[in-house]
């Protein structure tokens, strides 16, 4: 039965994702691995430009914009709608739906919750110059683009906050189970059984990185993208 009242908190909703992360740092701290820390130093503070990211940080969104597609005798104007992407290749067309998600869990919950409000999308500006490689791939030389956006439905904001609240009530269990009541917020003691303190290392760092979206260690190189 769990008995930390850390635990039945994040469980219940009664403590933010914030502060339960902040209280875990406290934690594994004290068995002095940097690869724990490393994955909630980046949820807390949001990952940098060079960081690898989780998989459940990379998302796929929808091509939107304004546009205008036809001759300029008989044509249409499209107004926030999907952009079609024609003969695009598919590595490209990866590429720019691609968005990272490379905030901190609090901004992240700022953005989905202004978002919730304003029952509005959220994702990255499509830079201008990109406009007529599009309109090339729908082989029409009369479409101009005027506007375009990788939109993201609010649910993936969710999805990703959720997959973080599960890794990280996972690696509370694992510490409770092996040092038993966590509120004081100090396992110094119990953890100078090198043995045991190693071994529950290992299975705080499978538990985060077992599905291999990020690399084991401090830093790892990924291409560079930003919501705007």
């Amino acid at each position: 039965m769990t008995k930390s009242q850390i635990i039945k908190d994040l469980a219940n909703g009664q403590s933010s994702l914030k502060t339960a992360l902040k209280r875990t740092k406290v934690l594994v701290s004290s068995l002095e691995d940097k690869r724990a820390l490393a994955w909630i130093n980046n949820e807390l503070a949001g990952y940098g430009p060079t960081d690898q990211l989780p998989d459940y940080r990379l998302m796929r969104g929808m091509l939107t914009g304004s546009y205008i597609k036809g001759s300029m005798a008989t044509h249409m104007k499209w107004t926030n709608a999907s952009i079609p992407l024609g003969n695009m290749a598919e590595d490209d067309r990866d590429q720019l739906l691609a968005v990272e998600l490379r905030e901190g869990v609090e901004s992240l919950q700022l953005m989905l919750d202004t978002a919730n409000q304003e029952h509005s999308l959220i994702g990255k500006q499509i830079p201008a110059d990109l406009f007529p490689y599009i309109a090339h791939c729908n082989n029409d030389p009369y479409m101009v683009i005027s506007s375009a956006q990788v939109q993201l439905n609010p649910s993936c904001f969710q999805r990703a906050l959720d997959c973080v609240e599960n890794l990280l009530l996972d690696t509370l269990l694992i510490l409770e189970a092996a040092f038993g009541n966590l509120d004081d917020l100090d396992i110094a003691s119990a953890s100078a059984d090198t043995e045991l303190s190693n071994t529950v290392v290992e299975q705080i760092v499978v538990n985060i990185y077992d599905d291999h979206s990020v690399t084991i260690g401090e830093r790892a190189s990924v291409r560079d993208s930003s919501l705007q």
